[in-house]
């Protein structure tokens, strides 16, 4: 069926619902098509740009029959960019749509019939990211269209906050009157002092004399790193949590929502119900944040993270914090685990995307901690984990948290119980 669809043909269709990133979907002659930016009961006309084995892509041409979930997007690099995904459908839609895809999930993934909570909103939709990774091509700077390398020149994004977009005007400034092989720039904000932390890749050395430009025309700027070197300040910028103080270096994984990062943290421990005599391990420990702000709640923890910059960090912000009933290891998270000769309480864990490595799995199983708390970015990865620990773990709720207003992510927070 799918070889009576022509590529560059325009079609029309109704959309029946959204997918799991926030494309629409809709049904022509029984093949799947996914169409961005379209709302379900639209009826769209759409160009045909793309078929796969069992689907097809189409790019929306115009809105014939208009949702009323479907309002203006503010973005002038909304058609191009796909970095707000979901612009176009009202907040009060959004927060659903995120609640429905995490209860989808869970159902046809997991197998599992597990309560969602209604969504927890940011107090900020725009203007909230704390870090931001720009492309550059010779006098342009900004994004990849999604799934290609075609440069959408950014002026200022509306998801960034504004000290980073009012360095990302420095950095246009620089590359646009002077030639350069810079490829990407980082920028950081930490919300501590408001300081930015600038890192730069470049193909030829010469670049490097971007960072005097950049000392004497931004104020608040803490750290500049060029080709991997430290070339101005300490190499950090200072995150505030719950009272706790955070340094944060450019390879170091922070949640990028600073307004909503302590709702996220707080409802996770408060629904652990953690005791003070409990040994609790933090496994994906990046900076040692949940791990310190467990800290005053239990006898002791012990974080695990791979990326060692992260490490030292970790390691600094417990003492930063006057925190010693903390230690940190540096490696692969299922293979340092092993090493672990305490007896484990509760176990904390905050994967990447992929979530959990089934052998991690069986792992902590093994260990048999009386709970888990699972916090998660990717509602698919969650279901499948907690079908692999049904079996010893009964899980009552999962809270969704919405860290990334406008587009399709969310964040999740769960707590596993030994059955």
């Amino acid at each position: 069926m799918l070889n009576l669809l022509k590529l560059d043909k325009v079609y029309e269709g109704v959309i029946t619902n959204l997918e799991n990133e926030g494309k629409g979907v809709l049904r022509l002659n029984g093949i799947v098509v996914f169409i961005p930016k379209a709302l379900p009961g639209e009826k769209v006309r759409f160009r045909l740009i793309e078929k796969k084995k069992n689907y097809a892509v189409g790019k929306l041409i115009n809105v014939v029959e208009k949702s009323d979930k479907r309002v203006e997007p503010k973005c002038p690099y909304y058609e191009e960019c796909g970095g707000c995904n979901l612009r176009h459908q009202s907040d009060e839609e959004n927060l659903a749509f995120k609640k429905e895809k995490v209860e989808i999930a869970l159902k046809k993934i997991g197998k599992l019939d597990i309560k969602v909570n209604d969504v927890i909103p940011s107090s900020k939709n725009d203007y909230y990211r704390n870090k931001a990774s720009f492309k550059v091509e010779d006098d342009k700077i900004g994004f990849y269209i999604e799934g290609t390398y075609q440069l959408v020149d950014i002026e200022n994004c509306m998801l960034l906050d504004n000290c980073i977009n009012d360095s990302l005007k420095i950095v246009r400034r620089y590359i646009q009157f002077n030639i350069n092989n810079i490829k990407s720039v980082i920028i950081k904000k930490g919300n501590a002092k408001n300081e930015i932390l600038i890192d730069i890749y470049s193909t030829d050395e010469k670049d490097i004399k971007i960072v005097d430009y950049l000392i004497k025309n931004i104020n608040n700027l803490k750290t500049v790193i060029f080709n991997d070197k430290l070339c101005y300040g300490d190499g950090y910028i200072t995150q505030i949590i719950s009272g706790l103080m955070f340094n944060c270096s450019s390879k170091s994984f922070f949640q990028v929502n600073s307004y909503h990062v302590e709702n996220l943290y707080n409802i996770a421990i408060k629904k652990a119900n953690l005791k003070k005599k409990d040994v609790v391990l933090d496994l994906y420990s990046g900076t040692g944040t949940i791990t310190c702000l467990l800290s005053k709640y239990v006898k002791n923890v012990i974080g695990i993270e791979i990326v060692e910059d992260a490490v030292n960090d970790a390691i600094k912000n417990a003492e930063l914090n006057n925190i010693s009933n903390v230690k940190f290891i540096c490696g692969d998270v299922s293979k340092k685990i092993t090493s672990i000769k305490e007896s484990i309480d509760v176990i904390f864990v905050d994967p990447p995307r992929s979530g959990l490595e089934r052998n991690l799995v069986s792992i902590i199983k093994n260990i048999n901690p009386k709970k888990i708390v699972y916090i998660s970015c990717n509602p698919v990865t969650l279901a499948r984990d907690l079908s692999y620990f049904s079996d010893l773990y009964e899980a009552k709720e999962v809270t969704p948290v919405d860290m990334f207003p406008n587009t399709a992510h969310c964040e999740s927070v769960c707590i596993l119980e030994r059955r």
